[in-house]
């Protein structure tokens, strides 16, 4: 198994890979597409419109629901107003993600997010899930001018954590997340649930998991980790 050890820094995205937040999407755009007489998209369809940030989700949407893409612009504002003030009533974390952050923020690690979702709605989901305490950063889709899989983001998160792109790890779900960490010279992990449109196997990340607590033995040091009372990097990781 490799290992990311040294590290000071990880760095996570957050739709797919500490959330799951597919049906607060959906019912946000089925609110929209009703306004407009369009039909409503499918629990199947949702997952597979998510990770380009939310033009291209209501692009998608419009798509999907045989309504004029061209709309997508004039749509937005409303799609934000509506999904900001609902943005986590049905999404929920990922299994052993609270768990696996506490350790990492008990070990002293610096974490933050770097999303293609707004801001503000990335800040009330990380509100409503009590994960904002471990994040003194936050990068949304609107805190600078490019997104994911520019690498503009996540040197941002890096300056504002003070710490050197190669003492970064990127984690997430998306093919734009491994391309922007590549990009910024960054190493990267990728998880196999989530949302992507093709198969993550494929994405040439440095590291594949398929349990968030796997992130555990690759980023702590063995000797740490040894001392960790309990063995809670194992009781994580097999949550």
């Amino acid at each position: 198994m490799p290992s990311f050890y040294p590290l000071r820094a990880l760095i996570f995205d957050l739709d797919g890979t500490l959330v799951d937040s597919a049906e607060d999407l959906r019912a946000a755009l089925n609110q929209l597409l009703g306004g407009l007489d369009l039909r409503p998209i499918e629990a199947n369809e949702i997952k597979g419109m998510i990770g380009d940030g939310v033009l291209k989700l209501v692009e998608r949407a419009l798509v999907a629901a045989h309504g004029d893409p061209q709309q997508k612009d004039a749509l937005l504002p409303r799609f934000l107003e509506i999904y900001q003030a609902n943005s986590a009533n049905l999404t929920r974390c990922y299994p052993a993600v609270l768990e696996t952050l506490d350790l990492l923020h008990s070990k002293g690690f610096r974490l933050a997010v770097v999303t293609n979702k707004p801001v503000l709605a990335t800040n009330k989901i990380l509100e409503a899930l009590s994960l904002a305490e471990f994040f003194p950063v936050v990068v949304g889709g609107d805190s600078v001018q490019q997104r994911k899989p520019h690498p503009a983001p996540l040197l941002e998160a890096a300056r504002r954590l003070g710490v050197e792109v190669s003492q970064s790890l990127m984690v997430g779900d998306n093919i734009h997340d491994v391309e922007a960490a590549h990009a910024a010279g960054m190493r990267c992990v990728a998880v196999s649930y989530g949302y992507h449109h093709r198969p993550p196997s494929e994405f040439n990340a440095d590291h594949l998991i398929d349990h968030f607590g796997d992130l555990l033995p690759l980023v702590i040091n063995p000797a740490s980790q040894c001392r960790t009372t309990g063995s809670d990097a194992e009781r994580i990781a097999s949550t």
